[in-house]
């Protein structure tokens, strides 16, 4: 993966990822058949944040303040003008959530990345990535770094199931929000993609999609005896196999991808965390106008996506990060960057 020609599967899958997610908040305005499954496309976002800091960007010694700030740098300035745009664009429609335009209050809640610490809702609902994901890069020089073993990934859901079954018992109203809140929640996603950045082949991937596949079905069950916490036991296996369903997908595109359509894609791939960020603020505005008429979604869906292009190129200086020529700019956390 060391020029643009190999890094195709990762913004195919970037893109993917960031449309089910748009399949999946446009389910939930108007009732799409199985949108509740783009909801784990957001797994895919967390397994290439992890991997690709692995392969492409990952800090030598000493250098983890450098990779924090680079990271840091990629990722907030769009996501501020986005802010701002959802701010000035609340004053022509009022967001339903709300039912008013935006305060001050509600944007500086969000510049500062605490609404969903404080009780306010985010300008637009994917936004609770972008402090997630810093957590995430913020770990990661730590994470890289620890030997892997057989028993890493049990241990990986051992620590967040932990996390998880102390906020159940200490605010179980908000059990099921602490999958937003912090990385710890969701380690063994973290840990799956430093591991297939660590593979060097397709080959040496397998070994790794089975542990992690086994450890996800094995939490799984727990939901039997536990039906309360299914929500959190079956995010895991939910979020892989969804991952999967896209990987196959890319994996069947790819011999027919040829060099010149790759710039492209991998225009879309850089513009995938703008689009990620984007698409929630206008849901609400096709939902209300037109339902499930399906020609004002895909009008919508593309409008979103050259907007997010748009806004990628303009921002395009504070989204270039250092490292091997043809990686990608942006991660894939969609939801965002790598």
């Amino acid at each position: 993966m060391k020029n643009a020609t190999r890094a195709i599967p990762v913004d195919l899958l970037r893109v993917f990822a960031a449309s089910s997610i748009f399949y999946f908040h446009g389910g939930l305005a108007v009732g799409w058949p199985l949108f509740q499954w783009g909801e784990f496309a957001v797994a895919t976002f967390i397994f290439l944040t992890s991997a690709c800091t692995v392969r492409y960007s990952q800090p030598a010694a000493g250098k983890a303040p450098a990779y924090w700030w680079s990271r840091f740098k990629a990722i907030y300035p769009t996501f501020a003008v986005i802010s701002v745009i959802i701010y000035a664009a609340s004053f022509l429609y009022a967001p339903r959530k709300t039912g008013s335009h935006y305060t001050l209050t509600d944007l500086a809640s969000n510049l500062l990345m605490t609404s969903q610490f404080i009780g306010k809702p985010w300008m637009s609902d994917p936004m609770w990535f972008v402090p997630f994901v810093l957590q995430i890069y913020f770990i990661l020089p730590l994470l890289i770094r620890i030997p892997v073993r057989w028993h890493a990934m049990p241990v990986a859901f051992l620590i967040s199931g932990t996390a998880c079954a102390a906020v159940y018992a200490l605010l179980p109203v908000q059990a099921g929000l602490c999958r937003s809140w912090s990385p710890i929640f969701r380690l063994p996603e973290v840990l799956f993609g430093c591991l297939l950045g660590r593979a060097r082949s397709l080959a040496g991937a397998v070994a790794p999609v089975v542990i992690y596949v086994v450890c996800c079905a094995l939490v799984a069950l727990l939901a039997i005896p536990y039906p309360q916490a299914s929500l959190m036991l079956l995010l895991p296996l939910k979020g892989v196999l969804v991952f999967l369903v896209l990987a196959a997908l890319v994996a069947a595109i790819m011999p027919f991808i040829k060099n010149e359509p790759s710039k492209f894609i991998a225009l879309l791939g850089r513009a995938s965390f703008p689009f990620f960020l984007l698409h929630g603020t206008g849901i609400g505005f096709i939902s209300d106008r037109f339902g499930w008429n399906i020609l004002p979604w895909i009008l919508y869906f593309v409008l979103s996506w050259a907007a997010a292009i748009i806004l990628m190129l303009t921002l395009g200086k504070t989204q270039r990060r250092p490292g091997v020529r043809g990686a990608p700019a942006m991660g894939g956390v969609g939801p965002a960057p790598e």
